[in-house]
């Protein structure tokens, strides 16, 4: 089951901008650096596969009507 105010939370911090933000004394293991980077990069990257199917949904229309 997934809490919304957590999922809203999660959302709104992918679609910051992706700027890590460690303290040097206090950093995550390499591992765990690579994966928030890995999810950002999925989130984007999801983003962009959506409009370009709304974008290539859009053509296909015009065409069909020419």
């Amino acid at each position: 089951m997934v809490d919304p105010a957590r999922r809203a939370k999660l959302l709104r911090e992918l679609e910051q901008e992706f700027v890590p933000d460690y303290d040097a004394l206090n950093m995550p293991s390499a591992d765990k650096r690579s994966a928030y980077a890995l999810e950002h990069i999925a989130f984007r990257v999801a983003r962009i596969e959506q409009s370009l199917s709304r974008i290539a949904e859009a053509i296909e229309t015009i065409l069909a009507k020419n």
